[in-house]
């Protein structure tokens, strides 16, 4: 979050005292160029004039004080963006993260129901993750969760959505996609995973479980599914993708 902060305390003293020199300035310039005599006789020239020092000396302050609150603005501008991609995003592997991925559930649930096209979920777990940390240590973890990152957003479409659902587990969100769809997707994943060097960790495989929402399904009840679906291919042996059929793919 550091890295995005737009304010600067120091700055913006800094700031506010150049303001107090530049208005300082302005009226050090009126009294040497004696503006204020010239502006008295245009305004005794024109009596019906209402303007006076006070009004010329206000008028630079705030045109300092608006040039100072633009400034402010944009920062305060930044500062939300900054905000809303720390909100969204996963620190270590910079994918989104379960607060995205929940809202990416929630508008596809609802654009399915409009439209009827389902839309299926993966979710990913990596095999036997523990060891890789327990035995290299969590900056190889770290590593290594960043790299799967980089393969899931290599094979995922622009449209789906790509998350770290939680510790070792990803999920994909894929918009209008039928279950046989998600099936080829996922394996394709399980498959370029056994592609990818993850050195100095050992060669890095993934259960995955598939689900298509149904008509009375809810996000959570989807994703429940899903997780099921990924137990299932646990169970059966690891580095398997099981999708809503219950049909295990060979390792």
């Amino acid at each position: 979050m550091r890295n995005y902060w737009p304010f600067s305390t120091r700055r913006i003293r800094i700031e506010l005292a150049l303001i107090a020199l530049f208005n300082l300035a302005s009226f050090l310039l009126f009294v040497h160029f004696e503006l204020f005599d010239k502006l008295d006789d245009w305004f005794h020239l024109h009596p019906d004039s209402s303007l006076d020092e006070v009004l010329l000396i206000g008028f630079t302050l705030a045109l300092s004080m608006s040039l100072f609150a633009v400034r402010r603005l944009r920062e305060a501008r930044g500062l939300l963006r900054a905000l809303r991609r720390q909100a969204e995003r996963d620190d270590v592997t910079g994918l989104a993260n379960r607060r995205r991925a929940n809202q990416a559930l929630q508008r596809e649930t609802e654009r399915s129901c409009r439209s009827g096209r389902r839309y299926s979920v993966l979710l990913i777990d990596l095999d036997h993750f523990k060891s890789i940390n327990d035995r290299h240590g969590h900056q190889v973890g770290d590593a290594v969760l960043q790299r799967f990152g980089k393969v899931l957003q290599k094979r995922a479409r622009q449209l789906d959505t790509v998350a770290r659902w939680g510790g070792e587990e990803f999920i994909v969100v894929c918009p209008e996609t039928e279950l046989s769809g998600a099936l080829a997707l996922a394996e394709n994943i399980r498959q370029l995973l056994l592609e990818t060097d993850f050195s100095p960790a050992s060669a890095v495989t993934a259960s995955i479980g598939v689900a298509t929402l149904a008509d009375d399904d809810t996000p959570d009840s989807l994703v429940h599914r899903a997780d099921m679906c990924l137990y299932a291919a646990k169970q059966a042996g690891r580095n398997q993708v099981v999708g809503d059929a219950g049909a295990a793919s060979p390792p």
